[in-house]
């Protein structure tokens, strides 16, 4: 065979292609080519590990949150502010105390989680402190005056009466939450008669037509180691009048007028010396048909005891504006009753109907003043010091 015709035959040519940190390889020959590319491996991932609390005073059966991502846990352990280890578990959404937790203590939590790529190690830590221990609870009942719906006169004030004392550290509070409005603006002032009443009005006279309401929620005031709930009131009234009735000691006489308009004059018999008739701005408390008095009542058995009509109350200590048909050649003469108002028959009539809680009623010429403890007091103390306590 000719040299020059004999087909060469030469081994296949390797030729290696480098750049960077990856590798390509072509092989070549036998007609067949081959690509292969090499990585430097997986990106890095971190681990992702998250405490929350919940805001404020927590519950002691409360989850304390535990996010993780790319991390499992390692350790876990809760400690009070003393050093003791709590028991606790796993759950989905974080940590639970296996028992409740104690109230009002402080709480660490340490986590150590390990995972990512590369694998590491973090740690968390979260306090918190569960709240104070919930208080007893029960209710505090409250009367007030004058009743929801009521129609009234001028003089009518609010009066609130406690089943129990509150605390002068609390009646700033109480008054706080007092709720008044009015139709015809007039602000009320408010007065602690004592610890169990609470008193209401304006510097003056309600107008005729006002409309009033008040309500009072004491619910969640903490008073003598409870909690008060289901201890709230409401009630409104409307001003019919301006009825004013003025009694003189000295002339033995009653004026009764609407607004400034003089209805009507009747003679009158006040206290004795010794059973004298308070003197004083007062208001009709309420009226009704007939009272038996006695007087060993007020410690002077055999002077009287009898059924009296037409009565009108304008104080919480017995005085009343009434009928009296026993001696009413004195009425309009001398002062001879053992302290009411002593009116003739058909007067005392005529005043029992005309009266409605709230009138108002001046008494003047004696020298035994109305008393609060009486409930006499809501308009005999000037304005500046009926706001001052």
């Amino acid at each position: 065979m000719d040299e020059s015709a004999k087909v060469q035959r030469r081994w296949p040519r390797r030729r290696w292609l480098i750049a960077g940190s990856a590798a390509v390889v072509i092989l070549a020959g036998a007609g067949a080519t081959a690509m292969v590319a090499a990585s430097s491996g997986p990106p890095p991932v971190a681990p992702e590990v998250a405490i929350s609390v919940p805001a404020g005073s927590v519950s002691p059966a409360a989850i304390i949150g535990i996010h993780l991502s790319h991390a499992r846990v390692e350790k876990l352990v809760v400690t009070t502010s003393t050093g003791a280890v709590v028991a606790g578990r796993l759950v989905p959404g974080g940590w639970v105390a296996v028992s409740p937790l104690p109230w009002a203590t402080k709480f660490e939590l340490t986590l150590r989680a390990r995972g990512g790529t590369p694998v590491r190690t973090v740690v968390k830590t979260a306090t918190w402190e569960t709240g104070a221990a919930p208080l007893p609870t029960k209710s505090l009942a409250v009367t007030i005056s004058p009743n929801p719906g009521a129609q009234v006169g001028m003089g009518a004030t609010w009066v609130l009466q406690f089943s129990q004392p509150i605390p002068p550290s609390l009646q700033a509070q109480i008054l706080q939450r007092l709720n008044t409005t009015e139709s015809l603006p007039d602000p009320v002032g408010w007065h602690w008669w004592s610890s169990t009443e609470v008193d209401g009005r304006p510097q003056q006279f309600w107008p005729l037509n006002e409309q009033a309401s008040l309500s009072l929620n004491l619910d969640g005031l903490v008073l003598g180691g409870y909690r008060l709930v289901n201890s709230s009131v409401t009630s409104n009234f409307t001003v019919v009048n301006q009825h004013l009735t003025k009694v003189s000691a000295i002339t033995h006489e009653e004026q009764v007028f609407n607004g400034t308009q003089l209805i009507n004059t009747f003679p009158v018999s006040l206290g004795r010396p010794g059973f004298l008739t308070i003197s004083g701005t007062l208001v009709v408390l309420y009226k009704t048909p007939v009272v038996f008095m006695n007087s060993a009542t007020i410690g002077y058995p055999g002077l009287y005891a009898q059924n009296v009509y037409e009565d009108v109350a304008i104080s919480t200590d017995g005085y009343y504006m009434h009928s009296a048909n026993w001696d009413i050649y004195d009425h309009g003469v001398a002062n001879v009753s053992h302290g009411c108002v002593e009116q003739n028959p058909a007067d005392a009539a005529w005043f029992y109907n005309w009266s409605v809680p709230g009138d108002v009623v001046e008494i003047t010429g004696t020298s035994l003043q109305a008393s609060e403890v009486n409930g006499e007091g809501d308009w005999n103390l000037p304005w500046s010091q009926f706001q001052a306590a």
